[in-house]
């Protein structure tokens, strides 16, 4: 909440309230960093072997993602330095806002996460920043994206995700029908990254409030969030992420056809090329 209202509340001036938020702050980041259930951490090969484990329980045709990633867009306040303003200002948000990077796995936590970078960079771009990281631990595995992240070059058979749909009237007809069924897992499982962020702006309204102009000061809080948010997952255990892909979840009788997400799924047949069509009209005519 805004530093007026929380001056309302103790009976305190605004000089004494932002001391002692700055404080908090930096007592949280420093005993957060480095605890085991809240710091943020690349699996080893046997958490990455887990996590494919729980994945593939939900998704047998997916044995080797490990874990779901998606950009976040915070707002934060204008400043008067003309190249720092030109740097976070977004053309798609038409404000100034600051880009962030989360990867979650399965059990809910953030394992990988790039924070504080310039609203102007897009998921693309911010992704040739730390791929290379990636692609250093991961391994055989992959991760599961949106159509954002680039998914060949360098990031081919480390990046994964659904087909577009631009893309999908291209494909082969011989392996058409069996991508789009593997396009489909992909844009199920990469449901789980929404319900990672929601986990993050609905337990944290720090993140619906402008982010603070000065560097430092706004890293801070993004480290806290993301400390705290792993910590309370691990704790409390309220998460999405860790209540679907828990194998107890699979035992648990749902509601036949039930699938929120079914509006997404690229059907066999649906994408027809112009070829592909003429042949059969004129088989049919014959």
């Amino acid at each position: 909440m805004p530093y007026k209202h929380l001056c309302l509340i103790f009976g305190i001036t605004p000089a004494a309230c932002s001391r002692i938020v700055n404080k908090m702050l930096d007592r949280v980041v420093r005993n957060l960093r480095f605890h085991p259930h809240a710091r943020v951490k690349f699996p080893n090969n046997e958490k990455m072997q887990q996590f494919a484990s729980m994945i593939e329980a939900r998704e047998p045709s997916v044995p080797d993602v490990i874990g779901f990633m998606d950009g976040l867009s915070l707002s934060s306040q204008c400043t008067d330095e003309r190249n720092i303003q030109n740097a976070y200002y977004c053309g798609y948000d038409c404000d100034t806002m600051v880009n962030n990077m989360f990867a979650y796995g399965p059990d809910g936590k953030v394992f990988f996460c790039a924070i504080n970078y310039p609203g102007s960079w897009a998921d693309g771009s911010l992704t040739a920043r730390f791929l290379h990281h990636i692609k250093k631990r991961i391994g055989d595995y992959k991760i599961c994206v949106d159509q954002g992240f680039p998914r060949s070059g360098e990031a081919s058979g480390i990046l994964v995700g659904p087909i577009p749909e631009r893309s999908a009237r291209r494909l082969h007809p011989a392996m058409r029908d069996r991508l789009l069924k593997l396009s489909n897992v992909y844009t199920s499982l990469r449901q789980a990254s929404e319900w990672g962020m929601r986990g993050l702006q609905g337990s944290f309204p720090r993140c619906k409030k402008r982010l603070p102009t000065e560097n430092y000061q706004r890293r801070k809080i993004l480290e806290a969030i993301v400390f705290i948010h792993n910590f309370r997952t691990e704790i409390v255990g309220l998460s999405q992420i860790k209540t679907v892909f828990d194998p107890e979840y699979e035992r648990s009788i749902t509601l036949e056809g039930y699938d929120r997400i079914l509006q997404y799924y690229l059907r066999p047949g649906d994408y027809v090329t112009d070829d592909e069509g003429d042949n059969d009209a004129n088989d049919e005519n014959n």
